[in-house]
């Protein structure tokens, strides 16, 4: 048996990186994964990877900064798990780093519409199936706990030059985080938040001449050597922790980040 049998879990950015690992990690573990991505095709290939382990999802495309494509994703799932969701991992994220006098404007407002607007909008998008639903449930007695986890960054916890945007984003998810918490709290949903590290993904991967995401090479290996494990996340070091956060062993957290760093953060 799995820690999520018979849970239905929609994952965003589930196309590439830590989204992708998680959402693997949630259908081994029994949940019916919809898999949300701006880019069918990663999208696909995450669904291939779920069914070569005998798991079971579906793709359903869209851009978490859009509320229509929100709306539609939450009742894609809910139409699978008979008019409610379980679980919502909301990890699709995005960078465009530039110090703060030479911040464009667009990747400002990009970065903060990708990474924070796209949680809110998942979140209210999600509360017909999630919400609402808990809340008649209460009122029949019933007690069964849903899961909202979002995705902060240790950057959000130290600042990072550069990424003004993007810590402004991430830091402004844990306030997200700590409101439904309280707000939804009564209806047994749980709103936790995992702050990783510097994890191997595209977005830490290093940057060339002319790319607009990644890291400096030098400034990579800098990083790194500050990790007391001596190494850099991988994407399923964070997956475990939003897995902790989905399953039955966090029936009695809400509220809380979780620093998946390694150390770099203490």
């Amino acid at each position: 048996m799995g820690m999520l049998d018979g849970k239905i879990a929609v994952v965003t950015g589930a196309g590439r990186g830590i989204g992708r690992e998680t959402a693997i990690l949630f259908a081994k573990e029994g949940a019916y994964v919809v898999i949300n991505d701006i880019d069918e095709e990663p999208a696909m290939e995450t669904l291939k990877e779920i069914e070569k382990i005998g798991g079971k999802g579906l793709v359903c495309t869209g851009d978490v900064s859009k509320k229509s494509d929100c709306e539609r994703l939450m009742k894609t799932a809910a139409e699978v798990g008979n008019g409610s969701i379980d679980i919502l991992a909301n990890i699709a994220g995005i960078t465009r780093d530039a110090v703060i006098h030479k911040m464009p404007e667009e990747w400002w407002d990009l970065v903060i519409n990708v990474n924070l607007k796209g949680t809110f909008n998942c979140i209210q998008a999600a509360a017909p199936y999630m919400r609402d639903v808990a809340k008649r449930e209460k009122e029949k007695g019933i007690v069964k706990h849903r899961k909202i986890i979002n995705t902060s960054s240790t950057a959000a916890l130290r600042g990072n030059p550069g990424q003004i945007n993007y810590v402004a984003a991430k830091e402004g998810i844990i306030g997200i985080t700590k409101v439904v918490a309280r707000e939804w709290g009564s209806f047994y949903i749980n709103c936790n938040c995992v702050a990783p590290g510097f994890t191997e993904t595209r977005l830490t991967a290093p940057k060339k001449e002319g790319d607009i995401i990644g890291v400096p090479p030098e400034q990579r290996e800098a990083t790194i050597k500050m990790i007391p494990f001596g190494r850099p996340a991988t994407p399923l070091d964070i997956a475990k922790v939003f897995l902790f956060f989905a399953s039955h062993l966090s029936d009695y957290v809400t509220g809380q980040v979780i620093n998946v760093s390694g150390g770099l953060v203490v």
